[in-house]
């Protein structure tokens, strides 16, 4: 039996199935093991007994399709994930117990015996039903280590994300987590911020959140501190949540609340040269002092 476990978020999942598990490559840095599991995935190859499609009360669409679509029954989530290459084909049967906090997914396509549980678009997925649990908010962005201060970049594609990490690292030395898709965990009282497997290898990082930007092309650069309604609605409209059921987004709300009372949140106009990482230094410290 093919028993592996991976960390992410600073969870514990483990993966148990008889037939192989194939990992694929940005998953590989993240392997683990020996500790208490998080959550418990079993694998299976195949359709399960006596399967029949049941009715669909969420779809998330593409331009060429449905991504995948999901069931909420009173004690699981049943999830149906497509083949993003061919949107027809059906390519995991996942279901989602959020009490006994575990997975049963059924790959129904094996490579030389070899399944692939975890398939895009499901690994993602299955962090995302995470957040729905406990203290962390998925977001899209890049984040940077310097001087042990932990600063993410949000928004979305063409905002300057990857521009801003690519900046600080080639002219400040600093340790990028991530340049897409980020998770923000609360422990005891503080933030902290993890990269998530993503289709390239990149070693697990994590660093101590300080401030959260939200950058935008300027004719100058520019920081405008958000408080309340206005923070809020800008970290929301970042983060990674779905609508299909109002308890989680309730729960986001809350835990989004939770950090923009905690955490610095500033609006950032950018020119993209190396003068706007001395910009925002000088500001936080002139900040800081008053």
């Amino acid at each position: 039996m093919a028993n592996i476990q991976l960390t992410v978020g600073g969870f514990i999942f483990e993966l148990n199935s008889f037939n192989p598990i194939k990992i694929e490559e940005g998953y590989i840095p993240f392997l683990t093991e020996g500790h208490d599991v998080d959550v418990r995935i079993d694998c299976f190859e195949g359709y399960p007994a006596d399967y029949s499609k049941p009715d669909i009360h969420y779809q998330a669409k593409t331009p060429e399709g449905v991504l995948w679509e999901l069931n909420k029954e009173e004690l699981s989530t049943c999830v149906l994930v497509y083949d993003p290459n061919n949107l027809e084909v059906l390519q995991q049967i996942a279901y989602w117990n959020q009490e006994r906090r575990s997975w049963q997914i059924y790959v129904l396509e094996s490579q030389d015996g070899a399944i692939d549980p975890l398939a895009y678009p499901l690994g993602p997925l299955i962090w995302y039903f995470l957040s729905t649990i406990e203290d962390i908010l998925m977001i899209h962005g890049s984040a940077v280590i310097h001087d042990q201060q932990t600063r993410v970049f949000s928004g979305f594609s063409g905002v300057g994300k990857s521009t801003m990490a690519k900046l600080w690292e080639q002219n400040k030395q600093a340790t990028v987590i991530n340049d897409d898709r980020l998770i923000l965990r609360k422990i005891d009282n503080d933030w902290y911020v993890y990269n998530t497997p993503m289709f390239y290898a990149a070693e697990p990082q994590v660093g101590k959140l300080h401030t959260v930007f939200f950058p935008h092309h300027a004719p100058a650069n520019k920081m405008e501190k958000l408080n309340g309604v206005a923070a809020l609605s800008k970290l929301l409209a970042h983060t990674i949540h779905h609508g299909h059921n109002k308890a989680h987004v309730q729960h986001h709300m809350d835990i989004a609340t939770q950090l923009i009372s905690q955490i610095a949140c500033h609006q950032l106009g950018v020119v993209p040269t190396p003068e706007v990482l001395d910009y925002i230094i000088e500001k936080e410290t002139w900040k800081k002092s008053r």
